[in-house]
């Protein structure tokens, strides 16, 4: 989950953002009334069939229309061509298409006997894209974010909202659950299997609130549920970043080459909090050299963010301990991910964000989540921002926990940086026929990292957990970390 309030510099605002075969078979939905043509998405080397609804901006305003765009991945060998499965992706602000190949790694088995479903949510991909301006690198590493004032960031998000010019209170997740009902009933789908990662769960949760008879079965994957304050996750962070602490401090290499790293981290934060390291550095793709000014969010921001990747969480202690003396090179690394905000329609995620999330913070809620670096900076920034864009909030009865009897897998990682498994508890209340697996050393989206996938696939067969055995999501998936900058293999030998 994302950050919700700096709009044009990436950087930044990733570090406030509150919540990646076969034969092509022809689609087998028996009524399917929807125009289909043949197309292609990036990394995915199957060829996909896309097409487009039209649907009414909201129930009050009917005569406006709106296109969603969709992707079927066809099944290997459609088993059951009354259904499908359908992917709901994160952010929020995610666009389903352009992430496809991510889709069909995660539910590359469940894939083999049932087509997937990737739509575009309203205001993200080619649904309407509701996105912000954003400055290049270059642009986002030379900028002293500590010299901004609110004023700043309220002028931007006048800027943005002038350029959508678009009333956001049409884009929020229960405006968006009816597109993705009207997409099965135009592919001519019965029943459908949900999958929702991320922000994606909070969709799929809805869905299942407004059209319960459509549902089979739901896994929901790193829970973000509607009941759910996305705030909490500076929480979230700091529990992830202690265990990574905790791991290295156990690990007597670690130990060895990284003594008191927690405290050299609040070190170092206190440094640049005082004073931005001005520095040189070279672009993580292109080599070109650029000017760096490294403020206490930029530095929060890409060891956050490394922590949703093992790969990456592996480096934060080279890179903490370099960064302290004066190399920011293994930083600069981690930030290329970063480069084009993750993809994210920030439009849209200012609809979830100020139409779902802020309108209920009370003031005890903004103590309590302030009380991290991380939930002062997105309360701070909501609150300057949210009355800006104006959103609508949503029925009270959204925050209601979703009652429902549809057979529902929950799935979430013991080092999740955004959405830890107690969240996954909140949603529970009232699911009577739920199951939630954690797996304790995945990070976030259990599915993308474990033997996960194979569980969904037999969970969509089954639609009960039963007997499975899943002793697998106990392995340890932890990279070594990184000894120096050639590698954790040279600390191996001894």
């Amino acid at each position: 989950m994302k950050k919700p309030f700096k709009f044009k510099k990436s950087l930044v605002k990733l570090a406030l953002l509150p919540l990646v075969l076969g034969t092509v078979l022809p689609l087998q939905a028996a009524t399917s009334t929807a125009e289909l043509s043949a197309c292609y998405a990036k990394g995915l080397s199957d060829r996909a069939q896309c097409g487009k609804i039209s649907q009414p901006l909201s129930e009050t305003k009917t005569e406006q229309k709106i296109d969603i765009h969709f992707m079927v991945i066809p099944a290997i060998k459609p088993l059951y061509p009354q259904e499908a499965i359908i992917a709901f992706a994160g952010g929020p602000g995610q666009s389903a298409t352009e992430i496809a190949a991510n889709f069909e790694r995660i539910l590359k088995y469940a894939r083999e006997n049932r087509d997937i479903i990737l739509v575009d949510q309203r205001g993200t991909g080619k649904s309407n894209l509701l996105q912000c301006d954003m400055d290049d690198l270059e642009q986002q590493f030379a900028l002293n974010d500590t010299l901004l004032g609110l004023d700043f960031y309220k002028e931007d998000a006048l800027k943005c909202k002038e350029k959508l010019d678009t009333d956001l209170s049409d884009y929020t997740t229960v405006a968006a659950a009816k597109d993705f009902d009207a997409v099965r009933v135009a592919l001519g789908y019965s029943k459908l299997h949900l999958y929702g990662g991320s922000y994606g769960t909070r969709i799929a949760l809805e869905y299942m609130r407004q059209f319960p008879d459509s549902v089979a079965s739901a896994v929901l994957d790193g829970l973000a549920p509607n009941n759910q304050s996305l705030m909490a996750i500076g929480g979230a962070i700091e529990g992830s970043l202690n265990a990574l602490f905790a791991q290295c401090e156990a690990d007597k290499k670690c130990a060895n080459s990284y003594p008191n790293l927690k405290q050299q981290w609040q070190s170092l934060l206190n440094q640049v909090e005082q004073t931005p390291i001005e520095v040189s550095v070279l672009h993580p793709r292109t080599s070109k050299p650029l000017a760096m000014t490294m403020t206490k969010m930029k530095l929060f921001s890409a060891i956050r963010m490394a922590l949703y990747s093992h790969s990456f969480r592996a480096l934060v202690p080279l890179a903490i301990s370099e960064a302290t003396n004066g190399n920011l090179a293994p930083l600069v690394g981690m930030m290329a991910p970063s480069e084009d905000g993750l993809g994210l329609a920030m439009g849209m995620h200012q609809a979830i964000v100020c139409g779902e999330d802020w309108p209920r913070l009370t003031a005890a809620d903004k103590a309590k989540y302030s009380e991290n670096y991380m939930g002062e900076m997105m309360i701070t920034g909501l609150d300057a921002t949210c009355p800006i864009w104006n959103v609508s909030p949503v029925p009270s009865s959204y925050y209601e926990p979703v009652a429902s009897d549809i057979p529902t897998l929950l799935l979430s990682g013991g080092l999740d940086p955004a959405t830890p498994a107690k969240w996954a508890e909140v949603a529970m209340e009232k699911l009577s026929n739920a199951t939630h697996l954690v797996a304790p050393t995945a990070t976030h989206i259990v599915a993308g990292q474990s033997c996960a996938n194979k569980l969904i696939a037999k969970f969509y067969d089954e639609k009960t957990v039963g007997d499975f055995d899943t002793s697998c999501l106990e392995e340890d998936t932890r990279k070594q970390f990184f000894m120096n900058i050639n590698g954790p293999a040279t600390a191996n030998k001894e």
